[in-house]
């Protein structure tokens, strides 16, 4: 029995390292031109949002001048009309509440733009995690109250933080001081802690209602943020009408 005979072909192909290390080094330069063109956008979003805030934040001033001036004016008249022994009573007294509210606005926008200039361009100030405002007003309870938080980060290079904040009541119930956590009193808080994650600021709202035979003196706010450089803040606020 005679078995065929089976004809191979072999092929010679010369070897070429630098036709190897020059593909491998023109995909490396692909992958650092990609990647430096999307940090690149990255960062051009960024300062395209805070050239934004920035803009809002001169509108502010901007308007809060114009309101200044509107306000010098109307004061004028009002001393007018003080002196003027013929002016009708009703109109004194609707000029004298638009003056009070004008007063009302100027104030409430030098505070944003105060807020605004601390988050948004910080300058020589102390950087980083801050709780900027604890505020309580009564609400439509007895023994209920409104409340916001207002948690920032001042700094200058627009990254997220995140972390959690622990906010207590400590005041008395008889002679025993007792410390309250938030989700205790708050039916917005279903936590011990609130988690926040933002850029410039993160308000936190909701009500608190008030034990029975508790008698608020502080609030306590700690915030611990999480990361490389991670950070811890204590700051205490006065009960209003308690207190110093």
């Amino acid at each position: 029995m005679t078995k065929g005979n089976k004809h191979e072909r072999l092929q010679i192909v010369a070897y070429n390292p630098w036709q190897r290390f020059w593909r491998r080094l023109l995909v490396l330069i692909l992958i650092v031109l990609l990647a430096g063109a999307g940090y690149g956008y990255g960062r051009w979003e960024d300062w395209n949002r805070l050239r934004t805030a920035e803009s809002s934040v001169d509108g502010l001033r901007e308007q809060a001048q114009s309101q200044a001036g509107e306000i010098t004016e109307l004061r004028r008249q009002l001393a007018v009309a003080k002196s003027s022994s013929d002016v009708d009573r009703q109109a004194y007294r609707e000029m004298q509440q638009t003056v009070e509210n004008l007063n009302a606005r100027i104030a409430q926008l030098e505070n944003e733009v105060a807020f605004y200039t601390r988050v948004m361009a910080p300058g020589d100030v102390d950087q980083g995690l801050r709780v900027d405002t604890w505020q309580l007003q009564p609400g439509n309870q007895e023994r209920v109250y409104d409340y916001k938080l207002v948690i920032t980060q001042v700094t200058n290079n627009n990254t997220y933080i995140q972390g959690r904040a622990l906010v207590n009541l400590i005041g008395r119930k008889g002679q025993t001081q007792v410390a309250i956590p938030l989700k205790d009193v708050s039916p917005q808080v279903d936590d011990l802690s609130i988690r926040f994650r933002f850029r410039f600021f993160q308000n936190v709202v909701g009500q608190v209602r008030l034990p029975e035979n508790f008698k608020p003196e502080k609030v306590e706010v700690i915030l611990q943020s999480i990361g490389d450089k991670a950070m811890r803040v204590e700051k205490e606020f006065d009960w209003p009408g308690e207190g110093a």
